[in-house]
């Protein structure tokens, strides 16, 4: 991926391009959810000096990438373990890379696309809200 890809990557995680006329330009490939009822934390963050896990809160989330917001500094290009629980006691553990940060929101890239992931949070959406 060469610098122009990743900077297109970033802009996706948190929306849309805005071209020369100012009118969005959505490139997000993957379905962005919405969703309250599902519990993250970061985990594998010993070179951010956290020896345990922390909790984040989770804005949206895709099979390819997440947009979190956490009050502390997180390092870009850094990498972690987000972990995502739903109310069904469903978890995933997925090894992510901090790509951008935007004030207290990170947005993180999932080493792998992870069709498992997008199946379920299709299947348990309740209240459908999509970014």
């Amino acid at each position: 991926m060469n610098s122009s890809d990743n900077n297109d990557y970033e802009d996706e995680i948190f929306g849309t391009l805005l071209p020369d006329d100012d009118q969005p330009i959505n490139k997000r490939i993957a379905v962005r959810y919405i969703r309250s009822d599902i519990k993250a934390s970061l985990s594998g963050l010993g070179l951010f000096g956290f020896s345990k896990d922390i909790s984040v809160n989770l804005l949206d989330i895709s099979s390819k990438g997440a947009a979190i917001e956490y009050k502390k500094k997180l390092t870009l290009k850094s990498t972690a373990i987000l972990i995502i629980c739903f109310k069904d006691s469903t978890t995933f553990t997925i090894k992510a890379k901090i790509v951008h940060k935007r004030k207290n929101q990170y947005g993180l890239q999932f080493e792998h696309f992870n069709n498992e992931l997008g199946d379920h949070l299709l299947l348990s959406q309740n209240d459908l809200k999509f970014k």
